[in-house]
């Protein structure tokens, strides 16, 4: 039997801080305490799915343990890899949602009382740490305040909320960041180079919207999309694949919204529905370049949408409509209707007055008699 293939994901996971993409502020932060000496004894990676926490985790463990004291660039030696590839018997990875008993913590606690075998520390890398009993909590708590000193704890969550304080008190606090598409795009262009793919720019760009900022989801739906096209990718694959409205799709929609045509509105949903596109997708997506438009719009005070110019304030109206289209729009009985129903409710948002902008304009003109009246008088 040939080698067992291993994901994209997988091969090309950083080995090396300076591998990693979109996080930069955390990288240097963990450099400059590696370097200068100052490590704490627990830390708390907080950020969506995909972005880098259990990877930054090993990276850190890594670099603590590396051969001649803790080193930033640490060597690619023999205890490195295990490290990284989770066989390392003094970084212990656990899973927070399978091993949340008070149990499993009291075994943690009885086990950090025995020094490394091969390592300078031993390290504990708590997954969805939020998954943890409150029991269970409470007992990770008194090893906290006073922890062994050859003991180090990393805790990853993607709920920081639901992490007891008196547990996020006692961390450093890490926020990881959702990565920009241009970054993933980027990155996804030197995997296919690498792979020998020739992907078309816009079809990484798509494959990075699809991704919501994390770079593992991202290199997934590359590697399916080369599984179903082989070694060219366009975006008509992605868009045919998943579900996708195209760049020319949604720019007209958004400028039939601007112009408040409800007919042509309509239409393009049809369109939408009939092409198998995911609607719900498609919502997320007209709010994100609505919410570009806002960013520009706040400069000039408007922006135009093919001929029609709408103000930051119509603009807002319109995203906060459809920011409330979102839940009736996937637990809904008909998703093409709500979808419609959402799109026509931010259209007549857009066009109505806001009532403070009325109020003021009613000020104006019941103010205005009483100071002609004293600019026309004698005194004046």
């Amino acid at each position: 039997m040939g080698e067992a293939y291993q994901v994209i994901a997988r091969r090309y996971r950083p080995k090396q801080f300076s591998e990693l993409v979109g996080q930069e502020h955390i990288v240097r932060t963990l450099t400059n305490a590696i370097d200068s000496g100052r490590i704490g004894h627990a830390y708390l990676f907080v950020g969506p799915r995909g972005t880098g926490k259990t990877t930054v985790a090993r990276i850190f463990a890594k670099a603590l343990n590396a051969k001649g004291g803790p080193n930033s660039n640490p060597p690619d030696d023999e205890l490195s890899r295990e490290i990284m590839n989770g066989a390392c018997m003094d970084v212990v990875e656990i899973d927070g949602a399978s091993n949340r008993s008070i149990e499993e913590i009291r075994r943690l606690r009885e086990d950090c009382q025995y020094v490394p075998s091969r390592c300078s520390y031993k390290i504990y890398i708590i997954d969805e740490v939020h998954s943890l009993t409150s029991e269970a909590f409470n007992a990770l708590l008194k090893t906290l305040e006073e922890p062994p000193k050859h003991v180090k704890f990393i805790f990853a969550t993607t709920e920081a909320h639901k992490v007891l304080g008196t547990i996020t008190s006692r961390c450093q606090r890490f926020e990881f960041r959702p990565i920009p598409e241009n970054l993933i795009a980027a990155h996804l262009a030197r995997i296919s180079e690498l792979e020998g793919i020739e992907a078309e720019p816009a079809a990484l760009a798509a494959i990075a919207r699809l991704a919501n900022g994390g770079m593992r989801d991202a290199q997934s739906i590359l590697d399916q999309m080369i599984s179903f096209c082989g070694k060219k990718i366009s975006v008509s694959d992605v868009i045919g694949v998943y579900g996708l409205a195209s760049d020319s799709q949604l720019n007209s929609l958004i400028d039939s919204m601007a112009r408040g045509d409800f007919s042509a509105v309509i239409r393009a949903v049809g369109e939408l529905s009939d092409g198998g596109c995911d609607l719900y997708r498609a919502l997320c997506d007209i709010q994100t370049r609505l919410r570009e438009a806002l960013i520009e719009s706040l400069k000039s005070g408007s922006r135009d949408f093919g001929g029609r110019e709408l103000s930051s304030e119509q603009i807002m109206r319109m995203l906060d409509a459809l920011q409330g289209a979102e839940k009736g729009l996937k637990n809904g009985l008909s998703e093409r209707a709500n979808f419609e129903v959402a799109l026509l409710k931010a259209v007549e948002q857009s066009r109505a007055r806001a009532i403070n902008t009325l109020i003021k304009e009613l000020e104006k003109l019941s103010a205005s008699p009483a100071e002609s009246q004293k600019k026309n008088s004698p005194s004046a």
